[in-house]
């Protein structure tokens, strides 16, 4: 047993740690990822070793099949369990990622012959072209363009497939998608020169803007159940134009700090969810669009947009 795990297990299981635990990380937290993959690795063998004595006492039925196999799928769900517990920001941009490739026609999300989730526009899906890595001088051109980080997820990922030319692997995507929009978690700080007073000042202040960032999330989710007592008619015309002072559009919003769900604003909007995420990109709508959309003149639709925001005024003024 020991030979088994030494020689066939471990060596397969610390190749997935190291491949799939850096693509979520910053380049300068090597050590921490190398620290990450050895408790990966660690874990991954005490699982196996309480498989492999449960099936040799006969304490379990069954077989193993495939050993290789059944090592890389332990490894695989060991690694996304440590990205989920120690990266969740990252894991939620996946998780959205995912559901966007899955539910917008212009992309696809398929396994590669490894068996490892591949992205790319539909067309390549049945094209066979193997995955290619995104290299450090086409992310320093994603993150160089302008205005790349205003870009909404869809137009975002059609830009990075553009670039690429062919299918990169989801992580490839969450990667990129990661550090064009800054989003990071916090690092575990592990370091044997430094004291523990060094350590706690490199440490961001818990308590600095988190009443703030509650009472804002607050504030959304109860302008959210006020949007959605709205007439049907006033609340389309004042969320498919819902932007902010620059014309950025502010309906993701509600999705990002989990106030709503992607499914509940298409059915605010009397939508399936595929009819919005047609739309999504495109958001927000000019007045004649939506006009066009709800089988009304442009002015009815200005009218509608401003009785909706007058009665939000004086609802929230009342809550808050």
């Amino acid at each position: 047993m020991e030979q088994l795990i030494a020689e066939h297990a471990q060596p397969l299981v610390r190749e997935i740690a190291c491949s799939k635990l850096p693509t979520a990380r910053p380049a300068s937290s090597g050590t921490i990822v190398l620290q990450e993959a050895e408790d990966v690795c660690h874990e991954v063998v005490v699982q196996l070793l309480s498989r492999l004595r449960d099936l040799r006492d006969g304490s379990e039925n069954g077989t193993i099949g495939n050993f290789t196999g059944y090592v890389a799928a332990v490894a695989y769900n060991s690694c996304t369990q440590s990205l989920r517990q120690n990266y969740p920001q990252r894991h939620r941009l996946k998780n959205r990622l995912r559901y966007l490739l899955h539910h917008d026609a212009r992309f696809g999300l398929w396994e590669d012959a490894k068996g490892s989730l591949v992205c790319g526009l539909a067309e390549w899906k049945d094209t066979a072209v193997p995955p290619q890595p995104l290299g450090q001088s086409e992310l320093q051109s994603l993150q160089e363009r302008p205005n790349l980080r205003q870009l909404l997820p869809g137009a975002l990922m059609q830009a990075v497939f553009s670039l690429s030319g062919r299918p990169i692997e989801l992580d490839e995507l969450v990667r990129a998608a990661a550090n064009i929009w800054g989003i990071e978690d916090l690092q575990r700080i592990e370091s044997r020169k430094e004291d523990d007073s060094e350590v706690w000042d490199r440490l961001p202040d818990p308590r600095v803007n988190v009443e703030l960032l509650v009472e804002r999330r607050m504030y959304l989710a109860a302008l959210w159940q006020e949007i959605c007592e709205l007439r049907p008619l006033q609340r389309a015309a004042l969320l498919l134009n819902l932007h902010d002072a620059t014309g950025q559009d502010m309906l993701p919003l509600f999705v990002l700090v989990d106030v709503a769900r992607f499914s509940e604003i298409a059915g605010s909007l009397d939508m399936t969810k595929e009819e919005l995420a047609d739309l999504w990109d495109d958001l927000p709508l000019d007045d004649a669009t939506i006009a066009q959309k709800m089988g009304l003149t442009r002015q009815q639709v200005i009218n509608l947009r401003k009785s909706a925001r007058e009665r939000l005024a004086r609802r929230m003024a009342k809550a808050w």
